[in-house]
């Protein structure tokens, strides 16, 4: 279930000073297992003499193109700085098959009228989305509103400016720049809730969008999910990808008051194991991994999903959930990173 394949990197973009483009020279039997949809984000491993890092990114090309993720260097990162500085074609990197579903339910409904809003290294999965539904929905548009320090910093400028003239009638592109200054003020400074509010005004965006996408930021998240219903857009239509998990560890410890140690069975690749949550345990993902087990899991922050996992038997509570769809928690699925037990005989499945 958490098996690493090495994939090669058949080339390296920069993006910005900060930031490069990784595609990937899959063999036709990884271009097999690595099938994917627009959205979906890839976890990797990497070895360092301290121990194990895991990180996820988004693949920001179609499905067409050679299969990509993007790096962005940022303040501490230990991976995203050693990918920048020291990664070349011709090197490997250990990665895990594509999850998550951020497009794959709007892809069964459909739509034609798309909204975008994207802040710095949030652009992949939406990038990955809209090249994909301005290609395959021949009848479909998008509206994105991209937040950047300045010009020189956004990733994917020059792809993103093609497309704009390449789906001249289909694709408009609103650059909001907090550091460098614009034609109009409308265009200049953040995200936020007056930025939409005024954004609305000027009839650039509009209640009539069939689905919104939004990445970056928690703060502009937030505020995307609690101004555009407050002009029409129904929040069942917004769907939100999250990066940043700093925020929300801190609530897995004690978000459950006195607890029991108990057993939990959990079933994995086939086979079922019995592990033992301690009073200590922050999560039924960490008591799996000190008894051992090798679990899928990346973030430990609620926003992956590569840790999900279906209840079985018994009942668990979650910290925070930002990742999983009300369907997936009506059917019992649960994020073993935020989950802890609240009744014996705890029953999970991996392999669901």
């Amino acid at each position: 279930m958490s098996q690493f394949v090495p994939l090669t990197i058949k080339s390296i973009t920069p993006q910005t000073e900060q930031a490069i483009c990784i595609a990937f020279d899959l063999t036709p039997e990884q271009q097999q297992r690595f099938q994917y949809q627009p959205g979906q984000h890839l976890t990797i491993r990497h070895l360092t003499e301290s121990g194990e890092i895991r990180r996820c990114y988004s693949i920001c090309s179609d499905v067409q193109e050679d299969m990509s993720i993007a790096i962005k260097k940022i303040d501490q990162g230990q991976f995203s700085t050693w990918a920048n500085d020291n990664l070349k074609a011709g090197d490997q990197l250990e990665v895990m098959p594509p999850q998550g579903v951020f497009f794959q339910k709007v892809a069964k409904t459909g739509g034609k009228n798309y909204l975008g809003f994207a802040a710095g290294s949030g652009i992949t999965p939406i990038l990955s989305i809209i090249k994909t539904v301005l290609l395959q929905q021949q009848a479909a548009s998008f509206t994105l509103i991209y937040g950047n320090r300045t010009w020189k910093q956004t990733m994917f400028a020059e792809q993103i400016m093609d497309l704009k003239d390449r789906f001249k009638e289909r694709f408009q592109l609103i650059n909001v720049f907090s550091r460098e200054m614009n034609d109009s003020a409308l265009f200049n400074g953040r995200i936020d809730a007056e930025k939409l509010q005024l954004l609305f005004k000027a009839n650039l965006i509009h209640a009539e969008f069939d689905h919104c996408f939004a990445c970056g930021p928690n703060e502009m998240m937030e505020t995307v999910e609690t101004v555009l219903p407050e002009f029409g857009i129904e929040r069942s239509k917004i769907h939100t990808e999250r990066f940043n998990t700093g925020a929300v560890k801190k609530a897995t410890a004690q978000h459950i008051g006195n607890r029991n140690e108990e057993k939990v069975n959990i079933v994995l690749d086939g086979r079922e194991l019995i592990i033992e949550v301690a009073k200590e345990d922050d999560s039924i993902l960490d008591a799996a991994l000190r008894a051992g087990a090798d679990l899928p899991y990346a973030c430990k922050g609620g926003v992956c999903a590569t840790c999900k996992c279906k209840v079985l038997e018994g009942k668990v509570e979650m910290a925070i959930n930002y990742s999983l769809e009300p369907e997936e928690l009506a059917k019992g699925y649960v994020l073993s990173c935020q989950a802890l037990p609240t009744t014996p005989n705890v029953r999970l499945s991996f392999d669901e």
